[in-house]
């Protein structure tokens, strides 16, 4: 059975009621529905035919595990991906070297300013390292892309350096003079390193996007 546009858009309709709130989710499921119906429909009934496809590749009556199960392994991507970026960098010597630089400025600065200056200036560079997220994201808000698995995870795990950032800041009051040294001295260039990981997820999902709708023609 080959799908007219208007059988497409009746299967996309039925993902969505059913559950599977991202577009670019229920494009996946479209094209494994449409090859399932072309190779083994039996008749010309398009409604027989796609409850008989969702029952064959276990999605009829269980579209909201799918979704579920869907962005579960779209995050566990991200997920690995952004932790391997982190991973990437530290192997380059460059970077490497500037992480090393950083921690020793880091920790000069702290043994020659006070405390509350030394907090103050760390709190500012990570204002400056989180402006660009604020920016990005909004302009990303105002093409309208819809609602995107790869878009939301490009966006969590961009910003996901900024949400973890206040846990530890909070708790370190709780910790010994030297303990809280070693963590606002480390802290800063981690947090730029997972801030730089973030980013370049963050790009890759608009270019993923970019890409399946450019496929698409949408």
């Amino acid at each position: 059975m080959e799908l007219t546009k208007s059988q497409i858009q009746q299967i996309d309709n039925r993902l969505k009621s059913g559950g599977i709130k991202y577009w670019d989710l229920r494009l996946e499921i479209i094209d494994h529905i449409a090859t399932d119906l072309e190779q083994n429909s039996k008749s010309n009934d398009f409604n027989k035919e796609l409850n008989n496809s969702l029952k064959r590749i276990g999605y009829l009556n269980n579209l909201s595990a799918v979704n579920t199960k869907g962005w579960q392994n779209v995050n566990k991507f991200y997920r690995k991906r952004y932790l391997d970026n982190i991973k990437t960098y530290l192997k380059k010597p460059l970077i490497l070297l500037l992480v090393v630089l950083s921690i020793i400025t880091n920790y000069f600065l702290f043994e020659y300013l006070p405390l509350k200056t030394f907090k103050l200036l760390n709190f500012s560079l990570y204002i400056i390292f989180s402006i660009p997220f604020f920016v990005l994201t909004t302009k990303l808000w105002l093409k309208k892309y819809g609602k995107s698995v790869h878009l939301d995870y490009g966006i969590f795990y961009f910003g996901f350096a900024l949400i973890m950032i206040n846990l530890p800041i909070q708790f370190a009051g709780y910790f010994e003079a030297i303990y809280q040294k070693i963590f606002l001295i480390l802290l800063l260039p981690i947090f730029i390193l997972a801030s730089i990981s973030g980013y370049q997820l963050f790009n890759e999902s608009i270019q993923k996007v970019e890409r399946i709708k450019k496929e698409l023609n949408l």
